[in-house]
């Protein structure tokens, strides 16, 4: 899963998440794991020294799935009032489930 990374994306090479679990952040409805895997997505990005760089990525971007520590949904709420880091740009490959 390495890449190239270079620019405004700098920060996911300090992504405390980088060699987590993918899983844990992508959470499907119905999983009888789902609130432990909440709970480890959020403990991760809690300790993130580039959270908020991450959240600003998921923002811009409508990602799915925990970012920054938030999910989607609250992110749609945060959207409104958001002043963004960065302006929109390509997803990063390998790191969405569905890019």
């Amino acid at each position: 899963m390495e890449e190239n990374l270079s620019g405004v994306d700098d920060w996911i090479a300090e992504a405390a998440c980088r060699n987590q679990n993918t899983a844990n952040f992508f959470i499907l409805r119905g999983d009888p794991q789902q609130r432990a895997k909440r709970i480890e997505a959020y403990a991760v990005c809690k300790v993130c020294p580039v959270q908020r760089e991450c959240l600003d990525y998921a923002v811009i971007n409508h990602e799915l799935g925990i970012w920054g520590g938030t999910t989607d949904r609250e992110r749609r709420i945060i959207r409104r009032n958001w002043t963004p880091l960065s302006e929109k740009r390509a997803k990063l490959k390998g790191y969405s489930q569905f890019a």
